[in-house]
């Protein structure tokens, strides 16, 4: 009896050792922006791409920006992105 509850515990404290390493979180990366080019931006995503801030909105046919955001260039397209780095408003194809 003795022999069957050490290995009871044994096996016990094996399987309760395999689930803590399991259950530890895992660090991943990550994953690097997308192109600017590539990418079809939509509403509420957030712009990770070089900054090309558009200052001549109006030569562009862009309305005015809103205090704190600014109209950037990606590709064929213009973005306004507010002060938290998302976007509100995509124009363009």
């Amino acid at each position: 009896m003795t022999r069957l509850r050490a290995l009871l515990f044994t096996s016990a404290m094996g399987f309760a050792a395999l689930g803590a390493t399991a259950a530890q979180a895992q660090y991943y990366a990550a994953p690097p922006p997308p192109p600017p080019g590539y990418y079809h931006w939509h509403h509420g995503d957030r712009f990770y791409g070089p900054r090309h801030v558009v200052n001549h909105w109006w030569k562009y046919g862009l309305p005015r920006p809103p205090y704190g955001y600014v109209w950037v260039s990606a590709g064929p397209r213009f973005l306004l992105v507010g002060p938290d780095g998302v976007i509100d408003r995509v124009w363009g194809g």
